[in-house]
């Protein structure tokens, strides 16, 4: 079955770096979207509106988000 018929289905396992993400931390068991920003053509999008959404609160992030949109254009 293609992706394309599928919707949102388990493909990917996100684990932290700084262990967050491990039993009885903050992040255990938090739910993620992965965007791979080479290849998705609706990738672009994505990260520029959340750019957009998080700037005022994370400026630096946001700047970060709209580099990788212009090196991966």
């Amino acid at each position: 079955m293609s992706d394309k018929n599928k919707g949102i289905y388990h493909k990917f396992d996100v684990i932290r770096t700084d262990g967050k993400s491990e039993v009885n931390q903050k992040h255990y068991r938090c739910d993620y979207f992965v965007i791979d920003i080479v290849h998705d053509k609706y990738a672009s999008a994505a990260l520029y509106a959340y750019a957009n959404e998080c700037e005022k609160e994370y400026p630096l992030l946001a700047n970060d988000l709209r580099k990788r949109i212009l090196i991966n254009s």
